[in-house]
């Protein structure tokens, strides 16, 4: 960095002098010197074309079970993550070459796993890990003669594969990170990190990308700083074909991408123990497989209508997915996502949108069978929880300001599973209503489009 400043010293001390030694002493008479273009970037704007591109962002999600779950209440949690990328070609002259850093600190409390009792977010900034994070240290290298993009470092795979074009446009986060793949497939999700490699070709715009990650449950207890493996217990293979065009060319455009997973890493029974018994009526440990489990999943989205087709920023964008494992021992057989996202109502407020977003979770036999045994043992009665439990949302983001957005959201929940909390539960929850705000500072993250 010193180095660097040196030498641009040395460059600005030399243009100087090149100035001065080509400017007349004295301006013949009636002439003027033309006057200096005025740099009006703020240093934001400067760092950028440097080749610092920062990034912020701030969410404060409040919400309140007003109806159903396992008991009524309200919470608020939240986050910041910030970071740069640095474009290595303007900064040390490797072209092609990027770096990404970031961190995270959350804070605060969930009513999904405090007073619903799902083990879905329905804040999708809180995390249970109240601590300083090392979201991402990676080094991208596109190699532009092969159409070849290798990424790898400190990562996590949700942001690589099976990613949603908009669910993170959304407070609750069945589809920021995909729910099933993050549980089920061994997905490392945001803000914890592994060692991974993602290595993409993209000849125009279809693409194949394959990737390999580090399993390691460690990961949400040690910062996102401790480097070693010693802790790992598997590897997670990605892959994923599809095709994505973006406004710059296309009208409307269109994400398709279709993929697939393997993960070597042992897993445990949702409903059995060590001795084969059922876990939620005698406790115990649960029973262990050797690894070995796959999945596939399907996600498509496209800009459907605009209602000026000279202009890309108000339009209506549809959306849907769906993933699941195929083996049997797991929590879910198969996750369904679909949803509409509308910017700009109105020409008066063309930055605002309506979202509204509904998701399918199907759990197995087992995973209701374990919630069935916990409230047998704790009331003795015979209801049963469905397989079946769905997730809405409906909100409606208001741009304050340029980078300030405020997110009133309603969110239902029927037929809510107590995956996420357990204790002292002696009944089927009813059905649940959550109502929420989401304040939001967002400079150039995720959704900030």
């Amino acid at each position: 960095m010193i180095h660097r400043f040196a030498i641009a010293a040395l460059f600005a001390v030399a243009a100087s002098a090149a100035v001065a030694q080509t400017t007349p002493d004295a301006q013949e008479p009636g002439q003027t010197t033309p006057e200096t273009p005025k740099d009006t970037r703020g240093p934001v704007d400067r760092l950028r074309d440097d080749g610092i591109a920062l990034r912020f962002v701030w969410a404060n999600d409040w919400a309140g079970s007003v109806r159903g779950g396992e008991r009524l209440g309200a919470t608020n949690g939240g986050g910041a993550v910030g970071g740069a990328d640095l474009d290595m070609g303007k900064l040390a002259g490797i072209d092609g070459g990027k770096m990404h850093i970031t961190f995270a600190r959350y804070y605060g409390h969930s009513v999904a796993a405090d007073d619903i009792g799902v083990v879905q977010k329905i804040q999708g900034y809180w995390y249970p890990k109240r601590q300083w994070q090392l979201a991402q240290l990676s080094w991208e290298q596109q190699f532009s003669d092969s159409h070849i993009n290798v990424l790898a470092g400190r990562l996590n795979a949700t942001w690589q594969f099976a990613r949603s074009t908009y669910g993170c446009r959304f407070v609750s986060a069945p589809d920021c990170p995909y729910q099933l793949t993050n549980t089920t497939g061994g997905f490392s999700g945001f803000p914890y990190v592994n060692w991974g490699a993602r290595v993409k070709y993209q000849p125009d715009a279809r693409y194949l990308s394959i990737g390999a990650f580090e399993i390691n449950p460690d990961r949400r207890n040690n910062n996102g700083l401790d480097l070693g493996i010693n802790n790992a217990t598997g590897v997670m293979i990605p892959v994923e074909a599809g095709y994505e065009t973006s406004f710059a060319n296309d009208p409307y455009p269109k994400h398709l991408k279709i993929g697939g997973w393997y993960n070597s890493a042992d897993f445990t029974d949702p409903e059995l123990n060590t001795k084969g018994l059922h876990r939620g009526l005698v406790g115990g440990t649960a029973r262990s497989y050797d690894g070995g489990r796959y999945g596939l999943y399907v996600l498509a989205d496209k800009v459907v209508w605009k209602p000026d087709a000279n202009s890309n920023t108000r339009n209506l964008a549809v959306f849907g997915s769906v993933t699941g494992p195929l083996d049997n021992a797991e929590n879910y057989t198969l996750q369904s996502t679909f949803g509409l996202l509308w910017t700009g109502l109105s020409a008066a407020r063309p930055n605002d949108s309506l979202g509204f977003q509904g998701t399918l979770f199907r759990f197995s036999r087992k995973a209701v069978g374990y919630e069935d045994d916990v409230i047998h043992k704790g009331s003795g009665t015979n209801d049963h929880f469905a397989r079946n439990e769905w997730m809405t949302e409906l909100n409606y983001s208001y741009k304050l300001f340029p980078v300030v957005s405020l997110v009133p959201n309603l969110q239902y929940i029927m037929h809510p599973d107590i995956l996420g909390n357990t204790a002292g539960v002696k009944r089927v929850p009813a059905n649940a209503i959550v109502i929420g705000l989401r304040v939001m500072v967002n400079m150039g993250g995720p959704g900030s489009q």
